[in-house]
């Protein structure tokens, strides 16, 4: 063989070795998407995190203005299916404590914030799911 007739071989190669080590777009095949409410009040900033009961990777997604939240695994669209324990952190915008230091007050209960202690459990389907998070005070 010649080196030009091995050049679309060679092509072909790179490509395959590229797309095995960046992954055909790096997405899950589960979505998961919802609102977030405290006592029925929607929360307007905070990070939900997903973590995988069976072990791997959490996924998380931030609190919009809106209340919205939109689940990604590191810099992955989506989350692989299964059962997840979730937490929800939120906090008031920090305001300076007497030294200076940029403080923010939990808005949520702490409870929520601890996986050991949430008790908040999900099944996440293939495909898109629309997963409310309904948080209590009490």
């Amino acid at each position: 063989m010649t080196q030009q007739s091995l050049r679309p071989a060679r092509r072909l190669l790179a490509a395959l070795t590229c797309a095995a080590l960046c992954g055909c777009g790096g997405a899950y095949p589960a979505s998961v998407r919802g609102v977030v409410t405290l006592d029925g009040k929607t929360l307007h900033t905070g990070t939900v995190t997903f973590h995988p009961v069976a072990g791997g990777p959490a996924a998380y997604g931030g609190i919009q203005a809106d209340g919205t939240y939109q689940i990604a695994t590191g810099a992955s669209k989506g989350l692989p299916p299964g059962e997840y324990i979730v937490t929800v952190v939120a906090t008031e915008l920090p305001g300076n404590d007497r030294a200076g230091v940029a403080v923010g007050k939990l808005i949520t209960p702490p409870r929520y914030g601890t996986v050991q202690q949430s008790n908040l459990r999900k099944t996440v389907q293939p495909g898109a799911n629309d997963i409310p998070l309904d948080l209590t005070a009490k």
